[in-house]
């Protein structure tokens, strides 16, 4: 059962952890649109800078200004991704990511093949090229907008540039001993943010919802296996109970207290002759309470004093206790229940107890007095 703590624990763990995975996006979210909003209203991108270096096959991060006030009358925006035609100098749409949520101020892209305008032949080397990130109200004729530019009354800010990485594929199955300065800056990025975004990319390797199931049969596994040792260990403690009852139950004797009267001080005088006793021992069909109401008893206050009673035992069966003789149907009976020598012996043991009646004293010390009286006469 200590174990069961621990893996509590564990799933907990899990569990945050998952959750963690989930809202780890909204977090990102959170904190690139609070540092963004932060900028003046100059800027419509903040990610990417015009120092970022950005290389194919990785996950990059566009935020966007989205308290701008140019986006006041816009809940959604289109997003552009540019190229300059040397040439002509004019811009060319080369990527259009479309209705984003103005609040959001962010997404996260992967970066492939369709964010460069032309494609490089193989074994050609890496080419850097410079790019534009623009964002504009949606469903807004973009060109007339860029045409401004060059006068300043354009209405939402410049482009944003940025450079891109364009690498060729390598199908060549030799390894060239010689790097060429492109392939050192291939291989030696100065972009920390590029580096940081390959992290989660290559952590997705099992999703969140499968998490969180195997997470919940866990928690389910070990809540029955919880349920099942508490049944067990109840049963069996019941079990042993039950063993100990009927244990019990088959026991021979037990002791009880019955308070007896001291020998030494009591004081009971008994009215009638202990005779009665047998004789209505030897009656078949008289009551055998009859010894009982035959019998009258007198105690001395002394007598009552709980002090002066001694707490004796007898054993009995652990059978229940018969009613009173005198209140019991079986009662009267063809036979008593106490046979003429045990009658003996409660009158003999009566007598001993008894010593010497205290009424013949009394006989006694009246026939001395009358002698003493008659002796004095006489003289």
């Amino acid at each position: 059962m200590f174990i069961l703590p621990f893996y509590f624990c564990t799933c907990f763990l899990l569990i945050k952890g998952t959750f963690a995975s989930f809202n780890l996006l909204n977090k990102r979210q959170a904190i690139a649109s609070r540092t963004c909003g932060e900028q003046n209203n100059t800027v419509s991108i903040c990610s990417p800078f015009d120092t970022s270096i950005w290389y194919n096959d990785t996950d990059q991060a566009i935020t966007w200004k989205y308290n701008n006030p140019v986006f006041t009358q816009y809940t959604e925006l289109d997003l552009y991704l540019l190229s300059r035609n040397s040439s002509s100098d004019e811009y060319e749409t080369v990527k259009k990511w479309a209705k984003l949520e103005k609040s959001k101020g962010i997404i996260v892209q992967h970066i492939d093949d369709s964010w460069y305008p032309t494609s490089l032949a193989d074994n050609s080397g890496d080419i850097p090229l410079t790019m534009y990130m623009y964002i504009v109200g949606a469903d807004l004729d973009l060109q007339t907008d860029l045409d401004l530019i060059p006068t300043e009354h354009n209405f939402f800010p410049a482009p944003q540039p940025f450079t891109l990485i364009q690498n060729s594929r390598n199908t060549t199955t030799t390894t060239n001993t010689t790097s060429t300065p492109t392939d050192t800056t291939r291989s030696s990025p100065t972009n920390t943010e590029s580096n940081e975004s390959n992290i989660p990319s290559s952590s997705k390797k099992l999703a969140g919802w499968a998490i969180a199931v195997i997470v919940i049969v866990i928690v389910l596994f070990f809540l029955t296996l919880a349920a099942l040792i508490w049944a067990y260990k109840r049963y069996k403690n019941k079990k042993q109970l039950n063993g100990a009852t009927a244990k019990n139950m088959g026991a021979d004797d037990e002791k009880i207290p019955v308070l007896t009267p001291n020998k030494n001080e009591s004081n009971v005088a008994i009215a009638t002759s202990v005779t009665t006793a047998a004789v209505a021992a030897k009656g078949d069909n008289r009551d055998i309470a009859s010894i009982h109401s035959s019998t009258q008893q007198l105690w001395s206050p002394r007598s009552l004093s709980p002090r002066h009673d001694e707490i004796s035992f007898i054993t009995t069966s652990e059978k229940p206790l018969q009613q009173p003789l005198g209140l019991h149907s079986e009662a009267n009976q063809s036979s008593s229940i106490l046979s003429s020598t045990d009658a003996l012996m409660i009158a003999d043991t009566f007598r001993q107890f008894m010593r010497k009646p205290d009424w013949n004293e009394e006989l006694e010390l009246n026939e001395q007095a009358k002698k003493k009286i008659s002796t004095k006469e006489d003289i």
